[in-house]
């Protein structure tokens, strides 16, 4: 049976361009762009420990630098491909769906992502509790009183706190909401276009 689903090109192509697509579109760009940055730093960060392995001084601290690197380029991917429509999906049920129920069910699908989301989002803002930690005395006294000490455990060779990396968290958070809005708000107006 013909795939009702657009293939990742044809989506961008058909999006009405609302300001809510407009800006996950821009944000992706941007998003990708970052990530792009980030990926070639943490070749440039491996390639240079490499060479410094080879002339018997290797740096330290590289490795971590680059894994942290990388984890924030794939969160800043992860977020642009859902602008994108570019996460796997197996398209099995839909290929056999009438056109509508295959809209129905990408919408019920976007709407369940964005639940996760919204979930992401709360249990990232319970993790950072930015309201306590900014009416604490200090990050020791919010340490002590909370229990929770994102704001300050250090990296082990860096020597910088973690959060500065963990920071891609709400990041992600934010964007991909943005993303998945954006998502349901064009399955609306293509079930809207959909005879029944």
């Amino acid at each position: 049976m013909e795939n009702t689903l657009e293939s990742p090109g044809a989506a961008l192509a058909l999006r009405p361009r609302s300001v809510l697509a407009r800006l996950s579109a821009t944000l992706a760009r941007a998003e990708i762009f970052l990530a792009a940055v980030l990926t070639f730093i943490f070749f440039a960060l491996l390639l240079a420990n490499v060479a410094g392995r080879f002339f018997g001084a290797p740096l330290i601290w590289v490795d971590e630098l680059a894994v942290n690197l990388m984890v924030i380029a794939a969160f800043l991917a992860a977020a642009a491909a859902i602008d994108a429509r570019q996460h796997i999906a197996v398209t099995l049920l839909p290929d056999m769906l009438s056109p509508r129920s295959a809209a129905i069910l990408r919408l019920l699908a976007d709407l369940l992502l964005l639940v996760f989301m919204l979930l992401l989002g709360w249990m990232v803002w319970a993790w950072f509790d930015p309201l306590t930690a900014s009416a604490a005395e200090s990050l020791d006294a919010f340490s002590a009183q909370t229990f929770n000490f994102i704001y300050q455990e250090p990296t082990v060779t860096l020597g910088v706190r973690k959060v500065w990396f963990w920071l891609v968290m709400p990041v992600f958070a934010v964007t991909a909401t943005l993303h998945c809005l954006a998502q349901i708000e064009a399955d609306l107006k293509h079930l809207g276009t959909i005879a029944k």
